[in-house]
C-alpha cells in the first residue's frame, strides 16, 4: 500500500470518528476540502463546501440524537476511498419528510470519496433507505417467505 493511500485511508478513519460519530464540527476544515462536493442524486442535491457538510452532519444528529457509523469496508488507493458503513440510531426528530417514530434504524451506505491533499473533495454515495423505511414502518417489509432468502419472485435475474 502506498504512503498516499495509506493517508487516505487513516483519513476517512478519523474523519468518521471526529466529525460523524462526535459531531466536531469545528474540524471540518481538516478533512473536507473548501470545494467539497457531496452527490447523492438523486435522493439529494448536489451540497457543496464545509456549510454543505456541516449541514449533513447536523441534520443527521437532529434526526438520530444517537446517531452513528460504523465501518465495515474500506479500500484505499492513491486518490480514492471506498467505504461500507452501517449507520444506526432511533430516530426522534424530523427525517426529511417522516415525522418523528421513536423507532432505531440500522441500515448501510456505500461511499466512494476523492481526496486530494489529505482532504476529501467529493464524496458520492448510495444510502440503503429502502431497509431504513422498513424499520422505521413507513414501507412494508417482504413477506417473510421472500426476506432474505435471495429469492428473485419478478424474474429480474433473467432466468424467471
Amino acid at each position: 500500500m502506498s504512503a498516499d493511500s495509506e493517508r487516505n485511508r487513516a483519513v476517512v478513519l478519523e474523519l468518521t470518528e471526529a466529525i460523524w460519530n462526535r459531531r466536531a464540527l469545528e474540524r471540518i476544515p481538516e478533512f473536507y476540502s473548501p470545494d467539497y462536493v457531496a452527490d447523492y442524486r438523486p435522493y439529494a442535491p448536489l451540497r457543496e463546501g464545509h456549510d454543505a457538510i456541516r449541514g449533513m452532519v447536523e441534520r443527521a444528529w437532529a434526526a438520530f440524537p444517537d446517531y452513528h457509523e460504523e465501518i465495515r469496508d474500506l479500500v484505499a488507493d492513491d486518490s480514492r476511498v471506498a467505504v461500507r458503513f452501517t449507520v444506526s440510531g432511533t430516530q426522534s426528530g424530523q427525517w426529511g419528510l417522516l415525522p418523528p417514530t421513536g423507532k432505531r434504524v440500522e441500515f448501510d451506505e456505500v461511499a466512494i470519496l476523492e481526496l486530494r491533499d489529505g482532504k476529501v473533495v467529493r464524496q458520492t454515495g448510495v444510502s440503503d433507505n429502502l431497509t431504513a423505511l422498513r424499520q422505521l414502518g413507513v414501507l412494508p417489509a417482504p413477506p417473510a417467505s421472500q426476506a432474505g432468502s435471495g429469492a428473485d419472485p419478478e424474474g429480474v435475474d433473467g432466468e424467471g
